[in-house]
């Protein structure tokens, strides 16, 4: 039998809530623990529950999304957090990865994304919605990074929402050595990790 991850999902819509426990609901290999209105509550659940993931809306009342991503990282360091928001402009993306956001999913996505960013985090990785533009992330004037042509296929396949073992296998290296790319490419960034690494990628349109 397969292990559950397990989910807190914080957002202040009840529709909103009532559509990821359904969404959720209907995946075998995720467990919705609860879904909270707020930052604050999102805070106390954490002291009920151990989840490995936080899906955090942007936009809550009290306590914002970003505040909220920061004080998960510092109260509860192992799970990860995925922004999921209606906007998907850079400075939300930078600000919830310095955050300590892990993946990004926009609501308007295929639902689908959603659970693929779910399970990415909980592996590790990094997940940024596939839709985001790197039009709309570009900063003009940054100077691009020179990563090699591995580095900017391994960070594609990232942003893609591949595991670093499927990325391994997709393009026939080990997933040591993936390791090894990604953290260079991590460092020629000055990135703070992978997440980070692809979002810098994705704005100074080195991946799509």
């Amino acid at each position: 039998m397969v292990a559950s991850i397990t989910c807190l999902a914080v957002d202040d819509h009840p529709a909103v809530r009532q559509g990821l426990e359904l969404l959720l609901g209907g995946a075998d290999d995720i467990e919705l623990l609860e879904s909270v209105p707020s930052g604050e509550e999102a805070i106390d659940a954490l002291g009920r529950h151990s989840p490995q993931v936080v899906i955090v809306d942007v936009r809550l009342p009290g306590i914002d999304g970003i505040s909220t991503v920061k004080r998960i990282a510092q109260e509860a360091p192992a799970a990860g957090t995925v922004v999921f928001s209606a906007y998907g402009d850079k400075r939300l993306l930078s600000d919830a990865i310095a955050a300590g956001a892990r993946g990004y999913v926009l609501k308007g996505s295929p639902p689908e994304d959603l659970i693929r960013a779910i399970r990415t985090v909980s592996d590790g990785d990094a997940f940024v919605d596939p839709s985001l533009s790197p039009t709309l992330l570009m900063t003009k004037g940054v100077e691009e990074a020179p990563l090699s042509e591995r580095e900017r296929e391994i960070l594609q396949l990232l942003a893609a929402g591949l595991h670093t073992e499927q990325v391994a296998s997709r393009i026939g290296l080990s997933a040591e050595t993936v390791k090894s790319d990604t953290k260079r490419a991590i460092t020629k960034l000055e990135a703070d990790g992978r997440v980070h690494a692809v979002a810098i990628a994705l704005r100074q349109a080195l991946i799509e």
